[in-house]
């Protein structure tokens, strides 16, 4: 008899999927049908408006339908890619169509067949081209799908597959518990959840997936915004230890040899004010690139030990955990602070040792990764807990070490920095749980970053310029937008698309094979990747072909160059970021963002006209519109999969339903809503909830 499958089916008791495909899903999060039926499209394919050729914009994304004129021709790129070419042709126009790496394709192309391509169309020496396209035969009397949606993919994961998996669900869409009541449903037309969750999976043309998406969205929103409410008041009541200022003695903050900005003190005394209060501090201090965070966090440190309180700073990598230990322990007396380091990499008898020293109060800082969140960690008196990068750690992390200090009988007071700039508006609801502090100057001496916008041909240009950089004693950063060429049989990128491991090697043979070179992207083990980044800092490699990973890193002062490939498909702010890892020292420095589109971009000349991280994130906000502004971190650990943040419509409006719903949580039609939010506080780690 067969299994029926139900919404908590394990994703490998479908049809087709298995335990090695079931694997692959859950790097998605996605481990049951339910959670299949909630892995939203993150964009749709609209092949059913058929264009002819003639009509077709240089650089736009179009299908076609065209017969085949000649046979396909095999051939290699100079990345080694695979490809085969044909040429086809409609009423309008001829067009050369070139296919990498899908070689299965190649015997269903036939001279005469006419077929649907749905890809990006440029303009070349010899006419119209076409670039990897997706290839469907067209059979008269059996209709092809208008459109087709295209889902955020993992390793192994094709979008035909996934497209197949979850279409063998959709039956169970009726099954999903009805989060919002028919009144709010009404008033905010709104569709079932059932029906709303169908169309977006199965969307009939582009209009249906409007309510079917604001519908979904509507309901994350709410019940996002419904578990912040309960998070605020669930700190109600709560203690902290006082920290008042010390009656006698200095600070570490008059022995700087750099004043401080003006927006740092103000930081420091919104810190010190709350740190007087008898409530616990739960602060973000959200600052541009370069703007001073750590020094604010260290005289929040200060503070604490002076009250004969421990502190402890988490940051994401054990690079800059160590570079945080070395500020600190280069800032404080040794007489003032006894600062321990713990990462995974510390000996481990150094790590029982320093374990042993702070459970009982012999350590008054502990700086380290993850390796301090372990259960065997534990503080003889917490008063402060500070993240760094904190959308690496998520809400529950953070709340693991504030219920150890809560063991003693009064919560740690919390400080978390982010250098990603976030429009206020948004920072209000993204940090809802958290007072904000904004670092908006700079220190002073900072070099300004040049930025410019070249294109593919600039690229020999751009070459020497980053020799004659590395000549002068500077290094250079080059970030790739892929780690490796895809190697599923369904590529998503082009030829042109630079993937960092072969770009290193093709670099490495070539144009720097006489400069000390280094790699570094995220499928690197953790020492591997410590070991690359070390010796970048160390300056005994001069140029870093890396992937995004190097966003959040350590201060390299010499590294004054970064030239970011394909910086079209990267977004302002998170470009605004890679930047900042250059223009750290005294030498001048160059951004070079390489617009390999060949068309303008009007995104990347913002970029080149401004430094002020928060007006970029303002207009990125803009220029998006209701897209994934933040992408895979915009919530921390509140994965908000069909909404987004920057729908400042639909946040404002769920904003304004959440008054008159607190008011109806008790009623029956709301308990589902009611225990959504319950459940998000609780992945969040706090598993207080206000009925």
């Amino acid at each position: 008899m067969p299994y029926e499958l139900t919404l908590d089916s394990p994703l490998s008791f479908v049809r087709g999927v298995g335990e090695t495909r079931s694997q692959q899903f859950a790097k998605r999060g996605v481990r049951t049908v339910g959670d299949l039926l909630t892995f939203y499209p993150r964009a749709y394919e609209d092949r059913g408006n058929v264009l002819p050729l003639r009509d077709c914009a240089d650089g736009g994304i179009h299908a076609v339908e065209v017969v085949c004129t000649s046979l396909p021709v095999s051939g290699r790129a100079r990345s080694g890619l695979e490809y085969f070419r044909f040429c086809a042709e409609d009423d309008t126009g001829m067009l050369t169509v070139t296919v990498f790496n899908r070689r299965f394709l190649l015997s269903q192309i036939v001279v005469g067949r006419r077929y649907r391509l749905y890809g990006r169309i440029s303009m070349g020496l010899f006419g119209a081209e076409m670039s990897s396209p997706e290839v469907e035969l067209v059979i008269p009397g059996k209709p092809l799908e208008a459109v087709l949606p295209v889902y955020p993919l993992s390793e192994g994961l094709t979008r035909n597959f996934v497209r197949k998996i979850v279409k063998n669900c959709l039956s169970l869409c009726d099954q999903l518990p009805e989060l919002l009541p028919a009144e709010l449903r009404e008033k905010y037309g709104l569709l079932p959840r059932g029906e709303a969750v169908r169309r977006l999976h199965e969307p009939k043309d582009l209009e249906e997936t409007v309510q079917a998406k604001r519908t979904v969205a509507f309901a994350e929103l709410l019940s996002f915004q419904l578990a912040l409410r309960r998070m605020r008041h669930a700190k109600d009541g709560a203690a902290s230890p006082p920290l008042p200022p010390p009656e006698e003695g200095g600070s570490f903050l008059e022995r700087l040899p750099f004043p401080l900005t003006g927006a740092q003190a103000q930081a420091i005394r919104e810190i010190f004010a709350d740190f007087e209060k008898p409530v616990p501090m739960t602060r973000l201090v959200q600052g541009d690139v370069g703007s001073g965070k750590t020094v604010v966090a260290a005289a929040a440190i200060e503070r604490c030990v002076q009250n004969g309180k421990q502190a402890v700073l988490l940051a994401p990598t054990e690079i800059l955990a160590e570079q945080h230990f070395g500020k600190l322990t280069e800032w404080f007396d040794p007489a003032d602070a006894r600062i321990a380091l713990l990462t995974s990499a510390v000996p481990k008898k150094w790590k029982e040792t320093v374990k042993k020293s702070l459970a009982a109060g012999e350590v008054d800082v502990l700086v380290g990764t993850h390796a301090v969140l372990q259960e065997d960690v534990h503080f003889a008196s917490l008063g402060l807990v500070v993240t760094d990068e904190q959308h690496r750690f998520g809400v529950r992390q953070r709340a693991s070490l504030l219920e150890r200090g809560e063991k003693t009988g009064l919560r740690p007071h919390m400080l978390v920095l982010s250098a990603t700039p976030i429009p206020r508006s948004l920072s209000l609801i993204l940090y809802g749980d958290l007072d904000v502090t904004l670092l908006r100057e700079l220190p002073p001496g900072r070099q300004p970053i040049k930025t410019m916008v070249l294109l593919p041909k600039d690229r020999n240009r751009i070459y020497a310029s980053i020799r004659r950089q590395i000549a002068q004693g500077g290094q250079a950063y080059i970030i790739c937008p892929l780690v490796g060429d895809d190697a599923d049989g369904e590529p998503a990128e082009s030829e042109d698309c630079k993937a960092a491991e072969s770009y290193f090697a093709e670099l490495r043979n070539g144009a720097f094979s006489d400069i000390p070179m280094g790699l570094l992207h995220g499928k690197m083990s953790p020492s591997r990747k410590a070991e690359v980044m070390r010796a970048f800092a160390a300056g005994e490699t001069k140029v870093l072909v890396a992937t995004t990973v190097v966003e959040v890193g350590v201060d390299v002062p010499n590294a004054n160059v970064m030239l970011i490939e394909n910086a079209e498909r990267f977004g302002l702010s998170q470009l605004h970021q890679l930047r900042g890892r250059i223009g750290r020292g005294t030498r001048a420095s160059f951004c070079v963002l390489l617009n390999s589109s060949g068309g303008p971009c009007e995104r990347l000349d913002v970029l080149a006209n401004s430094s002020d991280g928060f007006q970029i994130a303002e207009e990125d906000l803009k220029q998006r519109g209701p897209g994934d502004f933040f992408g895979d971190r915009q919530s921390g650990e509140f994965a908000l999969r069909a909404a987004s943040l920057a729908d400042l419509p639909l946040v404002k409006q769920t904003a304004e339903a959440v008054g008159a719903v607190l008011e109806k949580l008790g009623e029956p039609e709301y308990r589902a809503l009611s225990d959504e939010a319950d459940a998000i506080v609780r992945r969040a780690g706090d598993g207080k909830t206000i009925n």
